[in-house]
This record gives structure tokens, C-alpha cells and sequence, in this order.
């Protein structure tokens, strides 16, 4: 069976679940708010015994075709939920859900020992109400379609743990460059002036971040950084609770091609920042990488799923700083009116429109 690790109020000893806004636990029935401090004082540390973790059963071929906690993936598992017995059908790299039968928190604790325990947390900090307050806010452009309710098209709202690698070290770069200058000078001409550059640096950096999730959208989740590393706590279980979360299925070696981009472009821009010409022409630009450290961590995310006439669409919102993300559908009426409006060309036009298929 699924362990749960359950919280109970030191005041009532009903179950309390994590509080984003609060920042804290918060007992629905007492009212009572205790600290994570005040939990571990009150004998609830959530520690898990990594020798006698409870395993996930594997289910027999066509046995189901999806998950019953609405977990997004295909390589589905089965728990049983200790507090009510109901099965659990879920993602293979879940590390904690709700069970839809009793409501109950459920944290696989498999998926939080040894080599996927995470060393550091940030908490949720934006309630559920915020993230669809943001939606309505975020989906309210001059192009989205009038009858895109956000109340009606939301299929699905999570609050996950998205698993992160952070990767720390230094980059040490070289661009060899051409700047150009311009001043005008007589008859109203244009004079270049032209310079050999070279610049030579080394950037550090601490905490990169890479998901570690091959079903989350690297775009999405670079888009809604950053994230406030003073916030970073040591990894507790009771973080999980009342939230979903995932454990890494792409390992720290896979992810480090992208911290290493993201460090080399870094670098390069920093270069180039040194630069004050008019123009600058880079024509070689030499990196190396030295990776010291990479740390596993959890980062709390909204995650929204929806369907427009019969298009589906993703958001997502950093759960830490409520920075929002995502792609909305176009009102392609809208979309011919406003460009003609602004004046823009016909064949422009018609190729806006070709490409989002009014003419098809």
C-alpha cells in the first residue's frame, strides 16, 4: 500500500494540509496555524524508513488506460491508498497525489528516498483562487475569442512539484569580434569606422535551473522563472502535502546540456555587453563549462489544461512568484480587423491568415 504520510493538527488531530498564502499549516476545522518547526516539536517529522518504503504494484497489459488522479502520462502504476484502500492509478514518476475517493494526501515514498530524494524544496506560496484570477487577467487580449470563458474551459488545475536540477559553476569565454562605428559627415553621408575586438571573462554561476521532467514543456518552465532561491528550504515530505508532485525521469547528466547553453550564452552576452560600438560582428566565440555541483530540488507550479473547440492549450503559473505563461486562441475575425486597422499590407494580411488557416 501507498504510505501516507499524514499531518494531523497538534490541537484537534484533524488531518492539516500545507497553506501557500499562509505559509504554513492550517487546520480547516480548528483554525489552527503551526510552522514546520511546530510540527517536528509536536513529533510529526514525516521522516520516511528508506529500507521499508512501500512499492508500486505494476499493472497487468490494458488493465487501464489512465490515471484516476488526472497525473498527465502514459507509464501508469498502481497504489493502494492506506487511509480508505482505493486504488490509485497514476504516472510512474508521481511522488505524491490526492485520492480522489477520500481526499486524502498520498505520498509515494519510494519516489523520496536514496537517489530521488530531493535536497531542497521551495514551498507553494499562491493559493488556488490567485491562479484563476491570473487566467482571467492573462486571457483578457484584444485577439482571444469573446466565448473563451475561463470559468468553462478549464479541464484541468494541479498544484505540482516540478523536479529541477540546479547546476552551479563557471563559464569562461572569448569573442573575437569586429565593431563598427557611424557618424555622419558631410552631404549628409555615413562615415564606418572599424575596430578589431577582442574581450576575454569569466562568468559564475550558482543554481541554474533545468527541469528534470521529460512531460513538462522546457519552454514553459524557463518562461516562468525565476524563482527566489532565499526561499529554498531542506526537503521535508510535508511540503507535498495536499499538493501533486514529480520525481526526476531525466537524469542530472541528461539536463546538463542545457544549464551548460544557458551558461555559455550567459557568458557570451556579458562579452558583448562590453562592447559600446554601433555595431558588433562576433566571428568567433570560444567557451568552456566546468560544472562544480548540481543539487535536486522540488519547485511548485500551477499547471492548467484546456480545451477550445476542440484545441487543447496549456498555462502555467510559478507557484512561488505567480508568474503566468502560455499560448491563447485567436479570434481570426479579430485578427483580420486589427491588422487592418493598423494599416498592415494585404499580402501580409493573407499570409496571417494562411498560416492560421481562415482560407483552409
Amino acid at each position: 500500500m501507498a504510505e501516507n504520510l499524514t499531518y494531523k493538527c497538534p490541537t484537534c488531530g484533524a488531518e492539516i494540509f500545507w497553506n501557500a498564502s499562509e505559509g504554513r499549516f492550517v487546520c480547516e476545522y480548528c483554525g489552527g496555524k503551526f510552522t514546520l518547526k511546530d510540527m517536528h516539536d509536536n513529533g510529526q517529522t514525516g521522516e520516511v524508513d528508506e529500507e521499508n518504503v512501500q512499492k508500486h504494484e505494476e499493472l497487468e497489459e490494458g488493465e487501464y488506460t489512465e490515471s484516476s488522479d488526472g497525473t498527465v502520462g502514459k507509464d501508469l502504476v498502481k497504489y493502494t491508498c492506506s487511509h480508505c484502500g482505493a486504488e490509485i492509478i497514476t504516472d510512474r514518476a508521481t511522488a505524491a497525489t490526492i485520492c480522489v475517493y477520500c481526499g486524502n494526501s498520498v505520498i509515494m515514498s519510494e519516489q523520496i528516498v536514496k537517489d530521488f530524494k530531493p535536497e531542497y524544496v521551495i514551498p507553494f506560496r499562491v493559493r488556488k483562487e490567485i491562479v484563476m484570477e491570473a487566467f482571467k487577467k492573462f486571457s483578457k487580449k484584444p485577439l482571444t475569442p469573446k466565448d473563451f470563458d475561463c470559468e468553462s474551459v478549464v479541464d484541468k488545475m494541479q498544484g505540482v512539484y516540478i523536479p529541477f536540477w540546479l547546476y552551479t559553476g563557471s563559464c569562461h569565454g572569448e569573442i573575437v569580434a569586429k565593431g563598427i562605428n557611424r557618424r555622419r559627415v558631410a552631404n549628409n553621408k555615413t562615415e564606418r569606422t572599424y575596430y578589431n575586438v577582442y574581450r576575454e571573462g569569466t562568468l559564475g554561476f550558482e543554481c541554474v535551473p533545468v527541469d528534470a521532467s521529460s512531460k513538462t514543456d522546457n519552454d514553459a518552465m524557463d518562461s516562468i522563472e525565476p524563482y527566489n532561491y532565499k526561499e529554498l528550504k531542506p526537503f521535508d515530505p510535508s511540503y507535498l502535502s495536499g499538493f501533486l508532485a514529480e520525481r526526476f525521469d531525466e537524469d542530472k547528466e541528461k539536463c546538463r546540456s542545457r544549464a551548460v547553453l544557458r551558461m555559455e550564452n550567459s557568458t557570451r552576452d556579458a562579452l558583448e555587453a562590453t562592447c559600446t560600438y554601433n555595431e558588433l560582428e562576433v566571428r568567433d566565440y570560444q567557451k568552456q563549462v566546468n560544472i562544480t555541483k548540481t543539487t535536486y530540488a522540488l519547485f511548485p507550479t500551477w499547471l492548467l489544461y484546456t480545451t477550445y473547440k476542440g484545441q487543447k492549450f496549456f498555462f502555467a503559473m510559478n507557484g512561488q512568484t505567480a508568474k503566468f505563461t502560455g499560448n491563447l486562441p485567436i479570434d481570426k475575425v479579430k485578427l483580420v480587423l486589427y491588422s487592418l486597422l493598423g494599416g498592415v499590407g494585404g499580402s501580409v494580411i493573407g499570409a496571417i491568415l494562411a498560416a492560421i488557416g481562415v482560407f483552409s
